[in-house]
């Protein structure tokens, strides 16, 4: 091949005319498997905390509107909500559990229950400087009031006591299950709502954990024999079955000893009504139930 042929045919292949000359480069070997996507999964971990912290600051947000309201609603005073007043005495807990041989926090002096002094006033006073005034058996005793019909507080609420009968709210036994409180019943702490047989008795420091779960506590205690109170109990029996399985009240029925005998005791955070079981009026009740439940939800239950 003449000198010009070869140039030409160089020319050609510097074009692309041609097949590329073989390369004398050593020819690198891919190591075997897959590289790990480090980039595209740092990505994704960011997104993924990044939402967690999203629906944590939302659930942190909800929580701290609720418990606002509930302390909103803890401290409303009106006279339009059923029951009596009783200024709030704290959400704490005790450190122990629950035994039948464990001493109850103590009702406050003025406060009238089974165990009460003789000759001790008969009524459910608010706490605070008022003084109690004798009224009739069953009875509450009128919230202090303003110029305003507001009630007027004139200390803080003390904690080393009950304020009410039932408690109202206040220091309480932390959540429980199965917990035996005699004859081998077994109850959850706080009680879940539910009509409870006679012979299954609420631990006094149980019932606020109920309130503070938004519910009502609703307590009798008969005297035996005494059928009159028998049948009250009976048709309460039935006005709680129908709040619980048709209007989702958060409600529990049980006996109470700690009451006076013959008597009927009503309790939702910071309220309580207490009556003679003569003069049940199921109306009364049936308001009581269902504007307290829910009212104070410190724990978002009612959502």
């Amino acid at each position: 091949m003449s000198r010009e042929q070869r140039r030409m045919d160089r020319k050609a292949q510097a074009r692309g005319g041609g097949s590329a000359p073989p390369s004398r480069r050593t020819p690198v070997q891919v190591s075997g498997g897959r590289r790990f996507p480090v980039l595209p999964a740092a990505i994704a971990a960011g997104i993924i905390i990044l939402v967690a912290l999203i629906a944590y600051l939302i659930l942190q947000s909800g929580s701290s509107v609720s418990a606002s309201a509930a302390e909103k609603a803890a401290k409303d005073s009106s006279s339009s909500i059923p029951g009596t007043y009783v200024p709030d005495q704290g959400r704490a807990h005790f450190p122990q559990t629950y035994s039948p041989s464990l001493t109850p926090m103590p009702f406050c002096g003025g406060v009238t229950w089974s165990g009460a002094p003789e000759g001790q006033p008969t009524n459910t006073p608010v706490a605070g400087n008022a003084t109690p005034t004798p009224v009739p058996t069953g009875s509450v005793v009128p919230a202090i009031t303003d110029a305003h019909g507001n009630v007027a507080i004139a200390t803080a609420a003390p904690t080393d006591c009950r304020s009410s009968n039932p408690p109202s709210s206040g220091k309480h036994l932390n959540v429980q299950r199965n917990v035996d409180v005699g004859g081998g019943n077994l109850i959850n702490i706080p009680p879940d709502p539910d009509v409870y047989p006679p012979d299954v008795v609420i631990p006094r420091d149980a019932i606020p954990h109920l309130l503070e779960h938004a519910g009502v506590f609703v307590g009798y205690n008969c005297k035996d024999g005494d059928s009159a109170c028998a049948d009250v109990v009976k048709q309460l029996t039935d006005l709680v079955n129908d709040r619980i399985s048709n209007h989702d009240n958060r409600v529990v029925l049980a006996r109470d000893p700690d009451l006076v005998e013959g008597t009927i005791g009503m309790s939702s955070w910071t309220r309580v009504l207490v009556l003679n079981y003569q003069d049940y009026n199921k109306d009364e009740v049936q308001k009581f139930i269902s504007v307290n439940s829910c009212r104070v939800d410190w724990e978002s239950f009612c959502k």
